[in-house]
């Protein structure tokens, strides 16, 4: 691309060239006999669980959690109850393909689970986006026979980034803080980023993510109703709680404030710091005189490393006994209306007096306290590789 030549940072590798999700992580190449041939998810995990369901319901201001099997495994994949439709399956599409699988390697572009009609939006862009806007700390793991293939990744979530942070208007457009083979997005790109960065897939199409909320996470920030969708998806389902961490939700749905928008199990993981795992497949949903349709699936679980200490009623009373009262939280939510309200202002102001005028009304109404934040975090330690989808270790060649 003639842009290329103009660049700045023509001399500089781009984020797609070096692809450095980590300082620590480099992609060194090894004897690509040893790469053994991808294998379906589908096959491997359709019968490993069914989904027991479990319901939030609201009586005035308390919500109650439907009692759980007791008898249920707590560290097997649970199934997500809602799947994203992808597309319609020709007759064509379908043709000697054994698989969900294949007819997505079929129809999508090779190393793409998604479509896309810009050829340079790829799952490494999206990527970028999330990794250079600090929403996300993001490190792969390799397997230590095989140093091309990324066993899990983990994804520490920092912050999600509304449009009043964003600070322009969402078909704006801003640059990445160093080169890359498309040099800026804009926030209809960031929303995508956060859908497509997760669909990366490894040579044996067996690869885990593991999600948590950093510590450094602002449990106070406004959660843009985007993120539901996103949630919606890659997000925990609320079987794969232990006994203990179920009782602490329970504690914490009653003990909280309800917010119609955003799910309990949102507010709960991000209070706690929690951790979960998924991963996703592809499937076809079908039935008689309906056309079939190609979906994508993913599957949660527990992580069964983490200290179930932390997260009890005990300790999420105390824990929100040391936040802020129900009329300092309306202080917070207010402040923290007033700084969007004064963001947007900067933006839409034609001139300096415009601008004097409306933040003058508006620091009218913001409060003096300061705020005092407190975490419940958890030491995350990916010791055990059983927590994640489990690799072929068979190799060609040997």
């Amino acid at each position: 691309m003639s842009s290329k030549s103009n660049s700045p940072f023509k001399f500089k590798q781009s984020y797609s060239q070096k692809r450095q999700l980590s300082p620590t992580i480099t992609n060194t190449p090894t004897d690509k006999t040893l790469i053994s041939s991808p294998k379906s998810l589908t096959t491997i995990y359709s019968d490993i669980v069914k989904r027991q369901n479990t319901t939030i319901s609201q009586s005035g201001t308390s919500r109650i959690i439907a009692t759980q099997n007791p008898e249920r495994s707590f560290y097997r994949h649970i199934k997500n109850p809602y799947s994203q439709f992808l597309f319609i399956i020709e007759p064509e599409y379908r043709k000697n393909c054994k698989t969900p699988l294949d007819i997505a390697k079929r129809v999508f572009s090779k190393g793409w689970n998604y479509y896309n009609n810009h050829p340079q939006k790829t799952q490494i862009f999206y990527e970028f986006i999330v990794v250079d806007t600090d929403s996300i700390k993001i490190s792969p793991k390799f397997d230590p026979n095989n140093l091309e293939l990324i066993t899990h990744t983990s994804v520490f979530i920092q912050k999600i980034i509304t449009i009043t942070e964003w600070g322009q208007p969402p078909h704006h457009y801003k640059h990445f803080s160093s080169y890359f083979d498309i040099p800026f997005y804009n926030y209809f790109d960031y929303i995508q980023a956060w859908h497509h960065a997760f669909l990366f897939q490894n040579i044996e199409d067996r690869h885990s993510w593991f999600f948590c909320f950093d510590k450094t996470f602002n449990a106070k920030q406004i959660i843009p109703y985007w993120f539901m969708d996103w949630w919606t998806f890659y997000g925990p389902n609320q079987d794969i709680l232990p006994p203990y961490v179920e009782e602490a939700l329970y504690t914490f749905a009653n003990n909280t404030e309800d917010n119609p928008f955003s799910p309990i199990m949102t507010s709960f993981f991000i209070h706690c710091k929690l951790s979960w795992i998924m991963y996703w497949d592809y499937n076809i949903e079908e039935a008689p005189r309906t056309l079939p349709t190609l979906h994508r699936q993913s599957w949660t679980k527990w992580w069964n490393k983490y200290d179930l200490s932390k997260c009890t009623p005990a300790t999420i009373l105390q824990s929100l006994k040391s936040k802020p009262s129900k009329s300092q939280t309306k202080q917070d939510q207010h402040l923290t209306l007033r700084k969007s309200q004064i963001q947007t202002a900067i933006v839409s102001s034609s001139s300096k007096k415009e601008l004097e005028e409306q933040i003058k009304k508006l620091l009218a109404y913001i409060p003096d306290e300061d705020d005092n934040k407190e975490y419940i975090t958890s030491t995350i330690n990916l010791g055990d590789d059983e927590d994640f989808i489990p690799v072929s270790r068979s190799r060609k060649g040997k």
